[in-house]
């Protein structure tokens, strides 16, 4: 199974998810797979943008010893994003709408993002 299947796995299994991709921490996407339902988010942009949120929350929490950042949420008026951590350079990232179930995209994050892994 391929990124792309992964990706769609995760969106299709959530309730409300309208994108899930995957980034390294540097913004640079590697895959996503959106379907409509945003709105008029530009949910691809967002999500690079959201990147660099990872890679500074990342520092903070090694400069003053909070130990490794393994997943980071950002819920906004219109989307509600979670992203995790799939290696230390990549990581797994999904939105969804506010009413979306946010539990049921943690959970498919952390029981997707292992099976990345190997692929990297």
């Amino acid at each position: 199974m391929g990124f792309r299947e992964h990706l769609q796995e995760v969106v299709q299994s959530v309730d409300g998810a309208v994108a899930c991709s995957l980034m390294g921490v540097d913004g640079i996407e590697v895959d996503t797979h959106l379907v409509d339902g945003a709105g008029d988010v530009d949910v691809r942009n967002l999500l690079v943008e959201y990147s660099s949120l990872f890679r500074f929350a990342r520092e903070a929490a090694e400069t003053h010893g909070a130990g490794a950042v393994s997943e980071l949420c950002i819920q906004t008026d219109r989307l509600l994003t979670v992203a995790r951590l799939v290696t230390p350079e990549y990581f797994m990232v999904v939105a969804l709408r506010p009413e979306g179930n946010f539990g049921k995209a943690r959970y498919m994050l952390r029981v997707t993002s292992p099976k990345l892994r190997p692929e990297l």
